[in-house]
């Protein structure tokens, strides 16, 4: 099982560098490195955060690590997504819903048009 490969394709597939990834853990980019090359197992915590920070469960990190090879390039709406994801999760409840509103709103008009 080679979960550190996992780990570098899931950060891949999200555009961000390995910096960027230690960043949002609070590890340094020298371990996520060798995280990431199977030198190194992480700590029980440390994989936690990791897989929070790449928004997936740490037994998804171990089933994806059993399953076929992930795609490593990148889509190109994986950050523009991942803003709206964090701007609605930094929302009171009242603007929440009037954001899906406008969601809908917008989506309806979209529709209409195709």
């Amino acid at each position: 099982m080679k979960i550190g490969n996992t780990i570098e394709q899931l950060r891949v597939q999200r555009g961000w560098s390995l910096d960027e990834l230690a960043e949002r853990v609070g590890i340094t980019k020298s371990s996520l490195s060798r995280m990431e090359n199977d030198s190194q197992w992480p700590r029980p915590e440390t994989l936690e955060s990791v897989a929070a920070a790449l928004d997936v469960k740490v037994y998804q990190l171990f089933a994806l690590a059993d399953a076929e090879p992930l795609p490593t390039t990148p889509p190109s709406w994986v950050r523009d997504e991942e803003e709206i994801v964090h701007a609605y999760r930094a929302m009171e409840p009242d603007a929440r819903k009037q954001y899906r509103e406008l969601a809908r709103i917008l989506a309806d008009k979209g529709r209409a048009k195709g």
